[in-house]
């Protein structure tokens, strides 16, 4: 078997054009970078296919094959240093404008089901795919709408350490309402949802948990790394859901469905972030009902309430 396997290893190789190899990279080099023609001759000498027929004139009749093909490559001279510059070619990536909304589409569902810090590296292999197109509109098209666009990855790397967990820190935040202000935060978590990314943090200001928008943090000032604070203010909130949103419901790692009868559960939650909470409760429509607490509930109608006065502005 690993007779036979040797043999086939050594047939494949019969099976590739050196020319044609030799070709295409020297035109993969030049879509990178220009180059003289001694450092073309040293890429083909470094390549283990092409390693052994190896001259200055194979590579200016692979640049004539190229030209041939539709490339257009300056000569070098002394305006360019003397390299091969390549100025456009044929080989593009070609989107129509619905093929390039799919493609963006496509996007934003991957980063739905994945780590954010993941979404960096779609976001830089989409900047790749798309600079195929050599179409600049498209190009910013697709750099315009991609996910966490807006996020300060240094910002993000300092604020999700989990060495500040439980930490004070000072943050320069750019608010809504006051504009750039400092505040003392002790951060918990960041979390990637809706397509936002938020610090779940405790707001010393408002002596409460909150969120922070993590793209509205400029600036981390100063972390007191020498005390641990313990601001748990977290709370239990019992609810009960009916019709079709019980029959649907997926548990949260922070609730425990506590009774179950035909037509409807009875769940108890631990709520440490309101606005998450009171977002999720609204996903249910009509189909929930606030057991206990009495404070939250009327806090829960005052928002509806709020909510519903916009709408008839």
């Amino acid at each position: 078997m690993d007779k036979q396997s040797n043999t086939l290893e050594k047939t494949k190789k019969f099976w590739i054009s050196i020319t044609g190899y030799r070709t295409l990279l020297i035109l993969k080099s030049l879509m990178v970078k220009s180059y003289t023609i001694d450092e073309l001759v040293d890429i083909i000498k470094n390549d283990s296919i092409t390693n052994k027929s190896v001259s200055k004139d194979t590579v200016r009749i692979a640049i004539n094959t190229l030209k041939s093909a539709g490339c257009e490559i300056l000569r070098p001279n002394k305006a360019n240093n003397y390299k091969y510059q390549l100025i456009r070619h044929p080989f593009s990536l070609n989107l129509n404008n619905k093929e390039l909304q799919v493609f963006a589409r496509l996007r934003d569902k991957i980063a739905e089901n994945i780590e954010y810090n993941d979404i960096f590296v779609l976001n830089d292999l989409y900047d790749k795919l798309i600079s195929l197109t050599l179409n600049e509109s498209q190009v910013d098209y697709i750099n315009d709408t991609q996910p966490l666009k807006n996020i300060d990855k240094k910002v993000l790397d300092e604020i999700s350490n989990p060495k500040i967990i439980g930490k004070r820190v000072q943050i320069k935040y750019l608010s809504p309402d006051c504009g750039e202000e400092n505040i003392d935060v002790i951060p918990q978590k960041v979390t990637y949802e809706s397509g936002k990314m938020y610090l779940r943090c405790y707001i010393f200001k408002y002596e409460k948990n909150s969120l922070l928008h993590v793209e509205r943090i400029l600036k981390i000032n100063s972390i007191d790394m020498f005390n641990i604070y313990d601001k748990n203010t977290s709370y239990e909130v019992v609810y009960e859901l009916s019709g079709n949103s019980a029959n649907i419901f997926k548990i949260q790692k922070n609730e425990k469905i506590i009774s179950k009868k035909d037509n409807s559960i009875k769940i108890e939650a631990i709520v440490d972030n309101e606005f998450l909470f009171i977002q999720r409760l609204l996903l249910f429509g009509s189909d929930f009902k606030i057991v206990s607490l009495d404070s939250f509930r009327e806090k829960l109608i005052d928002k509806i309430k709020l909510i519903q006065k916009g709408y008839m502005e």
